[in-house]
């Protein structure tokens, strides 16, 4: 782990001593004097009155009609969307001002500046490679077949990665500590015949840290039947996917306000969106939405609309995503979801309707009260009282999940609506259904299992289990474990030799590990395994593939390394338990012999 240092408190006092307020504003707004204080629309709760005043004496600003107050960094923080230590440092940048750090404080990691400039290097190569690779067309080709113009291209950075599997290694060979660093970045792999190139023949999306440093990569590949559509850089100390999210830095920087956010599924909807004029608009990366999104959004916007394919697929991932948002929400917070019609993804829908009519969509987006009810509504009969009886059951786990106890009686009172039953007897089945779920949460080493994780005990489908009478129900929590962190992050197979040889050493021992081997055997087979992928196997298997299913939503999130040291613990707990039971076992069938030895000597 790595150590931003802190800023000083002498520097942060001082800090608006060392600038003017006015001309700080006055560089994000149409400021006029009017008297002795500078006047404009606020840019908070919007009009066009000249509500918002500052005053250049006192280094301080106020609107009059929606009460938003404070001083320069208060200011950024809340235009630009920044954190503290963000607006402090874009502040200094404004004024030329040197900041000062504490010296006490844990230095930087000094591998990661490095890092970010190469980073930067590298993106400047891939954007030279758009404009003069011989194999250049057909990336032309595919952004002016999609509509991008040569400034979108340009304000996302777009770039190219050639056929040869050489190109950026031979642009950097010169440089040992560059090479080295490429491969920490995962932009560089080593292979039977040595180092080649991650990217190959790929429209290149430079991904992009708050401050605008570039940090990562993804590419998409030109022909849609390609077993992957995109890929992503891996996971390095400057970059994880479950705390980045693509477009926010340009979301940030052209748009006026920040009233709503739209997420959308992929780099190229967010580009497609700039270039109708839709800027509010991010992507995450290749993963599912994680709560650290979500805290950054939360930062960012009040609204956050997500914005799925209105297939079974869509539909599935916005689920994943409400499920992750309950215990997010808080007061000010609004989240929606908006489902495209089948078929369609942003892009496409954008040019056959209208912006106006795209603006309409997002502004009649689902609640996440309905889209909730009605998604639960659909897994029951609910035209039955048993049906009534499930629904409550179902939305009662969910909804006890909420922390923000304002909207958690709000969402009680709707489903008493709906059921036709008071809120005292709907609160009741509340409270029964959150004190069952504390009782039967299991407990191992002083810690609860996944209450989410289901074992694979009752699994049927060819994968029939020798299940021993007194067998440890932690090693099928674990299996469950790193089944999950297998399903979200299938290069944690791919990556070690090792995992395929150890699995199928417990499988041997035990028959219930059948179903992590195939998913290892599946996920070591390409490097860009993804998740679909690893679902097919057991498709025509029901049971299995609806416990599959269940497991692909992982709880906690956690960046690929994390999750990769997570698998291997596991892996090496179960390993020991095994041991441990076999050890057991021959000591029992010896004890055995030798009294059944004793026996029969004293028969003779």
């Amino acid at each position: 782990m790595y150590f931003m240092p802190y800023i000083t408190q002498s520097f942060i006092d001082d800090l608006p001593n060392q600038i003017d307020i006015v001309d700080l504003i006055s560089k994000r707004l149409s400021l006029k004097k009017t008297g002795s204080d500078y006047r404009a629309p606020c840019p908070f709760h919007g009009g066009k009155n000249r509500n918002f005043a500052v005053n250049a004496h006192k280094q301080f600003y106020h609107c009059f009609k929606c009460g938003e107050s404070g001083g320069a960094i208060s200011f950024v923080q809340k235009f630009d969307h920044l954190d503290f230590v963000e607006a402090i440092e874009t502040i200094a940048s404004e004024f030329g001002l040197k900041i000062e750090y504490d010296s006490n404080s844990k230095p930087v990691d000094p591998r990661l500046e490095r890092y970010r400039v190469l980073s930067q290097k590298v993106s400047d190569f891939y954007i030279q490679q758009l404009k003069q690779s011989p194999a250049k067309e057909k990336a032309v080709s595919y952004a002016k077949n999609r509509g991008i113009s040569g400034e979108i291209a340009q304000r996302f950075e777009l770039g190219f990665a050639p056929p040869s599997n050489k190109d950026l290694l031979l642009n950097f060979e010169k440089n040992e500590q560059d090479t080295n660093d490429l491969k920490s970045l995962g932009l560089l792999k080593t292979g039977q015949y040595g180092d080649y190139d991650f990217f190959r023949d790929r429209l290149m999306f430079p991904i992009h840290n708050t401050k605008g440093k570039v940090i990562a990569f993804g590419g998409r590949a030109f022909d849609n039947k390609a077993k992957a559509k995109y890929l992503n850089s891996s996971e390095s100390p400057i970059f994880s996917k479950s705390r980045e999210l693509y477009g926010l830095h340009h979301a940030r920087k052209y748009s006026s306000t920040m009233d709503y956010v739209l997420v959308v599924e992929g780099y190229m909807d967010v580009v497609a969106l700039h270039q109708a004029g839709f800027t509010k608009v991010v992507a995450t990366l290749g993963t599912a939405t994680t709560p650290e999104h979500l805290k950054i959004l939360a930062r960012t916007t009040n609204t956050i609309v997500f914005c799925f394919d209105g297939d079974s697929a869509g539909r599935a991932a916005a689920w994943k995503a409400l499920q992750v948002a309950l215990p997010v929400i808080k007061a000010g917070l609004v989240i929606k979801f908006l489902f495209l019609p089948e078929g369609e993804d942003p892009d496409t829908l954008v040019k056959k309707e209208s912006t106006k009519a795209f603006e309409a969509r997002i502004e009649k987006a689902h609640t996440l009260s309905n889209f909730l009810f009605d998604h639960v509504k659909a897994e029951v009969d609910f035209d039955t009282m048993e049906g009534k009886t499930l629904f409550l059951e179902k939305v009662s786990v969910l909804i006890n999940q909420i922390n923000y106890e304002i909207y958690q009686q709000q969402l009680i009172n709707g489903v008493a609506q709906v059921i036709g039953q008071s809120v005292d007897q709907v609160q009741t089945v509340f409270k029964q259904q959150a004190e069952q779920l504390i009782v039967s949460s299991p407990v191992v080493d002083d810690e609860p299992l996944e209450e989410q994780i289901p074992d694979f005990s009752n699994f049927s489908d060819d994968y029939q289990e020798i299940v021993a009478p007194q067998e440890n129900s932690t090693a099928k929590a674990l299996m469950s474990r790193m089944i999950s962190l297998l399903l979200n992050y299938p290069s944690i197979a791919y990556d070690n030799d090792t995992v395929e040889v150890r699995v199928g050493v417990l499988k041997k021992i035990d028959k219930k590990f059948e179903v992590l081997l195939d998913l290892v055997h599946c996920a070591e087979m390409a490097e860009d395994t993804s998740q679909e992928e690893l679902l097919k196997l057991f498709k025509n298997k029901t049971g299995v593939y609806k416990r599959l299913q269940q497991l692909c939503a992982l709880v906690p999130y956690l960046s690929e390394n994390e999750a990769r040291n997570e698998f291997l613990d596991a892996l090496l707990k179960v390993e020991r338990q095994q041991k441990k039971a076999q050890s057991l076992l021959i000591k029992d069938e010896k004890e055995y012999a030798k009294n059944l030895q004793s026996r029969r000597g004293k028969k003779s």
